[in-house]
């Protein structure tokens, strides 16, 4: 259970084609009565083989109380379905950052399906 930081969703797509880009948003609360620092970080799993994390271009802010904040990352899809881990963190008054909630999300392997289009001949000649 959070003190300060919960994660509060994970908004991701439930699957992706293998090396796309997948756009994730990590929504973590303020539960202070005060405004506090609050970082986000990430991870990914799948299986037992380890895979290059989340990149979160901002992945630090001042949340005021209360508030949700929203912090947009993203990954390449691997070649197997993934978890994503989402973890926060809150800035303390001695400057460190705390390890606060977690909280995960299943990304399947899309797979590419053949699309089938009508075929007409819509013009020959006789040879």
């Amino acid at each position: 259970m959070a003190l300060y930081a919960d994660v509060i969703e994970i908004v991701a797509p439930s699957q992706a084609l293998s090396g796309s880009r997948v756009d994730i948003t990590v929504r973590i609360k303020n539960l202070y009565s005060a405004p506090i620092g609050i970082m986000v970080g990430g991870a990914l799993e799948y299986g037992v083989s380890p895979w290059p994390g989340i990149t979160f271009p901002t992945n630090s802010a001042n949340v005021d109380a209360g508030a949700t904040y929203s912090f947009s990352g993203y990954f390449y899809m691997p070649d197997k379905a993934v978890t994503i881990h989402a973890y926060s963190y809150w800035y303390g008054a001695d400057g460190s950052w705390y390890f606060d909630d977690e909280m995960t999300k299943q990304v399947n392997l899309a797979a590419l399906t053949p699309q089938v289009s009508e075929f007409k001949i819509a013009d020959f000649y006789r040879v």
